[in-house]
């Protein structure tokens, strides 16, 4: 039995010993002729009849307030299992396919500009050696004339090729858009865990164990769960690896 059962049931008895003294002395003085103090006993009576009828109203508001409170719990979790969390997936997923394709666009835009920016490089190296050699008087007349044809093709080149680097420049510009709408999106979702959270810890409150109980209970198995890439706020192990090389050092310690 509950200490809150216990006390009650102590209350009862206690008012049940009252009532039935107040009744016997109801009984003499009415025996005896003693009208007032039979007025007044009755009164006493009545009283503690009140003090039921109240006890009775907190017990029934109390029930009813934690009828109340587990419901719009219940809804509020039952609303979150129906749509939020499924909306937070498919939008989760609408982030990954965004951000999938801004690698793609930047990854393309790079691949063709580092081609044309290593040509013209090597153009220009090459064409500054032979006019150093010009200006030094080292060049003969077709040594000369062929410079000249190869500048002639070269400064169009220049300019073809800097528009092509303006325009992938241009798509890894446009392909960095996406950071605003996935920051808007994952903040939403964030929002979303967060009031699962406290409508899972508020219901645990109410049926479940100690919170703290089941987070020592529980710290073992934490910790043979699978971390993941380091998140920079997040506490990790020191079984956490950092990057490529320890995921390398890690296959090679395996045999792999």
């Amino acid at each position: 039995m509950s200490k809150q059962n216990t006390v009650a049931a102590g209350t009862d008895s206690i008012l049940d010993e009252t009532a039935l003294g107040h009744a016997r002395q109801l009984v003499e003085s009415i025996e005896s002729g003693n009208a007032g103090h039979a007025r007044v006993i009755m009164d006493e009576i009545s009283s503690l009849r009140e003090v039921d009828l109240f006890k009775e109203m907190g017990k029934l508001t109390r029930q009813l307030h934690d009828s109340l409170s587990s419901f719009k719990l219940d809804t509020k979790l039952a609303g979150l299992a129906e749509s939020e969390i499924p909306d937070a997936k498919e939008r989760l997923n609408h982030v990954i396919s965004m951000t999938e394709e801004a690698a793609d666009k930047t990854l393309t835009a790079v691949e063709e500009a580092l081609p044309l920016s290593d040509d013209i490089k090597a153009c220009s190296l090459e064409l500054q050696s032979r006019w150093d050699k010009f200006k030094d008087r080292k060049l003969s007349a077709d040594e000369f004339r062929e410079l000249s044809r190869d500048l002639d093709e070269f400064f169009p080149k220049i300019s073809s090729g800097t528009v092509l680097l303006n325009k992938n420049l241009n798509e890894i510009l446009m392909a960095q858009g996406f950071q605003d709408l996935t920051g808007q999106i994952i903040r939403r979702v964030i929002n979303l865990v967060h009031d699962v959270e406290e409508g899972l810890v508020a219901l645990i409150k109410m049926s479940g164990p100690p919170i703290e109980e089941e987070n020592k209970k529980g710290a073992g198995a934490r910790d043979i769960e699978a971390e993941g890439p380091v998140v920079p706020g997040v506490d990790h192990s020191s079984e956490t690896v950092n990057g490529q090389d320890d995921v390398d050092d890690l296959l090679s310690s395996l045999g792999f």
